[in-house]
């Protein structure tokens, strides 16, 4: 049974640990401070900590804010692999490059200029 059904509703799991992991990895790649997080989700500088920390359990709301203000899939706060335990996430160069496009391309209002950025990348 994976570790996110066998954990208490109020304890924190490794999973947990391994979000908050993940969460600071993609908060450093888009090069935000953890204070800049915190005010821009209204929230302490010391709780977005002990969120990175795995000292507290992020909340689904809370979880989505952050993805979207880093500009990542909110999957990519929670791949298998911590929901297994195993929360290393890696950060390489390609993590950073997906994230860069996945910020650029939220800038872009301009739904032909989307679909003409979408038409390239599928031709990798």
């Amino acid at each position: 049974m994976s570790t996110v059904l066998t954990a208490s509703p109020r304890k924190v799991s490794d999973a947990d640990r391994g979000i908050g992991q993940l969460v600071r990895q993609a908060r450093r790649r888009v090069g935000m401070t953890l204070d800049d997080l915190a005010k821009q989700l209204g929230l302490s500088y010391q709780q977005v900590h002990k969120y990175e920390n795995g000292t507290n359990r992020i909340s689904a709301g809370t979880l989505a804010a952050i993805a979207n203000l880093l500009a990542v899939p909110i999957d990519h706060l929670f791949p298998d692999e911590v929901l297994l335990g195993n929360a290393d996430g890696g950060d390489s160069e390609i993590d950073r490059m997906r994230a860069e496009v996945s910020r650029v391309t939220r800038t872009i209002d301009d739904p032909k200029k989307l679909e003409a950025i979408i038409t390239i990348l599928k031709t990798f």
